[in-house]
């Protein structure tokens, strides 16, 4: 695995960790990030994410990885006090309007450290001990995520506000991933209703391309959780809003807002 050469800009880094980790524990969000002083290379980027982590002291439960194979590659950790199972209540006081995204998720049944020989499929592949349904909750510490440089989008963990991990399979390769019927509702509508819709094609790409990430540091164990982009796209939900993503074959996940 290629490791980047170039050495992040302290100052930028302690300043974006420095503001984030203020809106962080004020339970609040920020209008954007100085630009004098944010990320201006992905590097910087990921540079803020590992030292977020560290000085949060906080345990990595899972990772959320966006791949668009020749196009972009991003991911960031989902810290474990954030990973819930189905049927959670996820309370998140400072997004005013939370996004509910139905993914298909890896759980790790063995380690996966960074190295600098690519991972093949097959090796992981066998390092996958279940996959299941699952829905993401985005909630970005940034008010205006989706106009956000990217580099702003990965300091700040890529927007993530939970995970929360359905029901699956252990006999995941008997399944057409790539051509998964998925449904979300909200309050028992039906939002939307597909198949496919993962910008890797097939979710297991995601997990291939975040083993063999350039910036990926830190080692992927055993028991983390990986989703793998969006099947759905993203559907807004409001206090007391239950949602349900379903994938034929696979499993469900459920989710209230409050």
């Amino acid at each position: 695995m290629a490791i980047p050469d170039a050495t992040p800009d302290a100052t930028r880094v302690a300043h974006t960790v420095a503001s984030l980790l203020g809106a962080r524990r004020a339970s609040a969000t920020l209008a954007m990030l100085a630009r004098d002083y944010a990320p201006t290379s992905l590097e910087e980027a990921f540079a803020v994410q590992r030292e977020m982590t560290r000085q949060l002291g906080a345990r990595i439960g899972g990772w959320k990885v966006g791949y668009a194979p020749g196009v972009r590659l991003t991911h960031a950790p989902i810290y474990q006090d954030a990973c819930l199972a189905s049927g959670a209540s996820v309370h998140l006081p400072y997004a005013e309007a939370p996004a509910i995204e139905g993914e298909v998720a890896f759980v790790l049944g063995r380690n996966v450290p960074a190295r600098a020989t690519p991972y093949s499929d097959e090796e992981i592949a066998d390092a996958v001990d279940e996959v299941c349904a699952a829905i993401e909750v985005g909630a970005p510490r940034l008010r205006d995520f989706m106009a956000a440089p990217i580099e702003h989008k990965i300091a700040d963990n890529m927007g993530n506000g939970a995970l929360i991990r359905g029901s699956g399979t252990r006999a995941w390769r008997a399944i057409d991933l790539a051509a998964l019927r998925v449904r979300v509702e909200i309050d028992g509508r039906v939002v939307t209703d597909l198949i496919g819709g993962n910008s890797a094609g097939n979710p297991f790409n995601a997990l291939v391309a975040l083993a063999n990430a350039p910036h990926r540091r830190e080692p992927l164990h055993v028991g983390q959780i990986v989703i793998s982009g969006t099947c759905t796209g993203l559907y807004a939900a409001h206090a007391g809003n239950e949602a349900k993503v379903v994938f034929d074959g696979l499993g469900e996940a459920r989710v209230t807002v409050v």
